[in-house]
């Protein structure tokens, strides 16, 4: 099996970095790790997508090291993919490596917005592999005949017209939000997790279900940005924090923003720095507000991507109503019930509720996100609406 895979590491100034290694043997691989550096970090991407584009460009060299192609050769000679290569690397394309069993990889595919992506970073590296192979000989009059090859693996690409086509059933209906809160409750019989962790976990989904907020949001949150006088929580971006242990550190995507606490969460919130947090080993050593729990070297450090994971992973295993869970639902969950409540209030324009969702989720202004989050209330009032119109008609011809 291909050893080819992404290796993250943290620099002594805070930044974080990737690079494309060959875990076997430890060593990067030259043009792809040059690609990153000249290519990407250049343009002052952040880590997380530098990640993303690292995976894609071992993605396929392990469809090389599959294959037996040697593509930088292949290209000195001038010798590119054939057809039938080009279909397979397309193929392999829509692999999810993570869900997908050996000898099966056909069975479960990504989505079309991940395959999208994953063809064009190939076809983007594959068109500056090319060019710098040629700028080191003499053939710089074969340009065209690159620009022929790349074309024929675009033209490959998957239609990414779902951006709006999404799932309107992501977020959580009453019964599912009434069976998670239940479970977690502390001292819950239903509650999956040890007694120790249960004040912590509980706050975790609150936090997401009350705020909307994202994980790195939340894997982010120090204890410093909470105001306990004036009931707010800032969200704030710390790209490159030094004194965040963490390799695969929590970023904040969207914008800073304060957030307004209700007085009984902030209840929460406190009833668990000063009675649950400060038990744990280390934990004073940090600001940040969730930490690791559990009896090792790590415990009292921020908690992890990986640990937040198995967090969910245990919720959603424990309740057949949470088949399917995740964080992110919550934030739809939380855009569907704030459409529901600015209808309630009544007297909001459009244009001022599209204001005030953008602020709280941290969309820049005028962004266009908040059709996708809204998507589920456009669908119910549509449906009320259309009911309504029939009846109205209906009526009409009765009548006469």
């Amino acid at each position: 099996m291909c050893s080819i895979c992404v290796d993250s590491f943290m620099f002594e100034n805070g930044e974080r970095y990737c690079h494309v290694v060959d875990k076997e043997t430890g060593e990067p691989l030259f043009y792809p790790n040059l690609y990153i550096t000249t290519q990407v970090r250049n343009r002052s991407e952040s880590i997380s997508t530098m990640k993303v584009i690292a995976g894609n460009i071992s993605l396929l060299y392990r469809f090389f090291d599959n294959k037996n192609i040697e593509i930088d050769e292949r290209i000195q000679k001038m010798i590119f993919l054939t057809p039938n290569e080009i279909d397979d690397l397309i193929e392999y394309t829509s692999i999810n490596f993570k869900k997908a069993k050996p000898n099966s990889f056909k069975d479960i595919a990504v989505k079309i917005p991940t395959r999208y992506f994953r063809v064009t970073t190939i076809a983007n590296y594959l068109e500056w592999l090319c060019k710098i192979h040629l700028s080191l000989s003499s053939q710089k009059d074969k340009i065209k005949e690159i620009q022929i090859f790349i074309k024929n693996i675009k033209r490959k690409q998957p239609r990414n017209n779902s951006k709006y086509n999404m799932n309107i059933e992501k977020s959580l209906d009453k019964n599912q939000l009434d069976s998670l809160f239940n479970m977690l409750a502390p001292s819950s019989n239903s509650n999956p997790f040890s007694i120790n962790v249960q004040k912590r976990n509980n706050l975790i989904f609150l936090l997401l279900h009350s705020f909307g907020i994202r994980v790195g949001e939340l894997l982010n949150l120090r204890i410093s940005d909470i105001n306990f006088s004036e009931s707010t929580i800032s969200i704030r971006r710390r790209p490159n924090d030094r004194s965040d242990p963490r390799v695969y550190q929590p970023l904040v995507k969207t914008c800073e923003r304060k957030l307004t606490v209700d007085t009984t969460l902030m209840l929460e919130i406190s009833d668990y720095i000063l009675n649950d947090r400060r038990k744990i080993k280390n934990a004073k050593k940090n600001d940040f507000l969730f930490v690791t729990y559990k009896e090792g070297r790590t415990q009292g450090q921020p908690l992890s991507f990986s640990s937040y994971h198995k967090i969910v992973s245990v919720v959603r295993q424990s309740s057949s109503l949470l088949d399917g869970l995740t964080g992110h639902k919550l934030r739809h969950t939380w855009n569907y019930e704030f459409s529901k409540a600015i209808d309630e209030i009544g007297g909001i324009s459009d244009e001022k509720e599209q204001q005030i969702r953008s602020y709280l989720m941290g969309w820049r202004p005028g962004s266009d996100t908040s059709l996708i989050y809204n998507r589920r209330h456009i669908v119910e009032i549509s449906k009320k609406t259309s009911i309504d119109l029939q009846k109205t008609l209906f009526k009409g011809m009765c009548n006469e």
